[in-house]
């Protein structure tokens, strides 16, 4: 169980903590334990007790309660332990912003899978091996990951208006261009309309359109799915590789925070749009049918453009033995290619992104 009871605390109306000296009608904002009056940012912990014998865990986060009222944008980093940009932008976010002169409310996940940036482990946490990108909307009593699901859904998705999921390549991929994405048919007209607004607001030159929609919150186990089945326009942010710090992965995602807030209104200023952001409608993926040692083709690069059929690299058993030529599915930009040697059955090791009719 979380060590947080969420009833007692979401909800309580937030109308309840309201300034009593008349000048704002701005009440104070409630998440998890922590209680923010309208001008402030306090940090903590939504503390994740043990079960069944594991540690427990903690989610870190800073919430910005603007002195004027407007909307509630959740930012959750580190879903995925080892991508890094995400999570070093969300440190240093907070102290660019000032919320007695911000309006509506900013939370900050700074890192969501606490289990699996301490164990740098890659996709899954490091005791239970679940993706957390594929457990929502978790389970109270379950596995860590599905009790940390479960917190992110309570806590930081169910309050949102809107909310940015945060990615990079992980440590074993390749990943370019930085994108930004949405889901083009779930959530309705106007969660769809709504997502788009802020994938294309956040700033970057590509946008990626996610196909299919969720029968249920219970179908949808992805972050953003979970939020648009929820009724909250959401969007993706892919920004980084292979574990490599660098500021050309990481201020992309501090500008386009800083964008989609502008679009929102939630500080001053106009977002920086690009002028003819590319779309991409469709992706084509290649997942290894062997487990052994791969190597990328030296001629191609994520971000290239490559045509239906061009060679991509070759998986080899763990002898060196030619296993499997890997050619490219469909014609399309290159936006993911496994970069490290190790290859398991199943990995999704090639994303091609297809290009929209617009």
């Amino acid at each position: 169980m979380l060590s947080v009871i969420v009833g007692l605390l979401v909800l309580a109306s937030n109308a309840a903590f309201a300034q009593e000296d008349g000048d704002s009608e701005v009440a104070a904002f409630v998440l998890a334990n922590l209680l923010v009056q309208p001008g402030e940012m306090v940090q903590g912990e939504i503390t994740i007790d043990p079960v069944g014998g594991d540690a427990g865990t903690f989610i870190p986060v800073s919430v910005l309660h603007g002195s004027l009222p407007g909307p509630v944008l959740s930012l959750i980093a580190g879903i995925h332990g080892s991508e890094y940009s995400p999570i070093l932008s969300m440190q240093q976010l907070p102290a660019l912003l000032d919320p007695t002169q911000m309006s509506g409310t900013l939370i900050v996940v700074h890192i969501a899978n606490m289990p699996a940036f301490t164990g740098r482990t890659v996709y899954f946490g490091p005791t239970d091996l679940k993706n957390l990108n594929r457990s929502f909307p978790g389970d109270s009593s379950g596995t860590i990951t599905e009790r940390i699901a479960y917190a992110l859904t309570s806590h930081v998705i169910k309050p949102a208006d809107y909310l940015i999921d945060i990615h990079s390549g992980d440590a074993n991929e390749s990943l370019r261009p930085s994108y930004s994405a949405y889901y083009a048919e779930a959530g309705g007209d106007d969660v769809v309309q709504q997502s788009k607004r802020i994938a294309v607001a956040f700033g970057l030159e590509t946008v990626v359109q996610f196909a299919g929609s969720y029968d249920s919150v219970d179908d949808a186990i992805y972050t953003s799915a979970q939020a648009v089945t929820l009724g909250i326009p959401a969007m993706d942010v892919e920004s980084g590789e292979l574990g490599i710090i660098d500021d050309k992965y990481i201020n992309p995602i501090t500008k386009g925070v800083l964008n989609v807030m502008r679009e929102l209104g939630m500080i001053e200023g106009q977002p920086d749009l690009p002028e003819n952001p590319l779309f991409i409608a469709d992706r084509a993926r290649i997942y290894s049918e062997h487990d052994g040692i791969w190597y990328a083709d030296p001629l191609v690069n994520t971000g290239d453009y490559v045509t239906q059929g061009t060679k991509l690299g070759v998986i080899t058993d763990y002898l060196g033995r030619e296993l499997e030529t890997i050619t490219a599915p469909a014609s399309g930009v290159l936006l993911i290619l496994f970069g490290t040697p190790p290859v398991n059955e199943g990995d999704a090791i090639v994303v091609i992104g297809k290009l929209a009719e617009l």
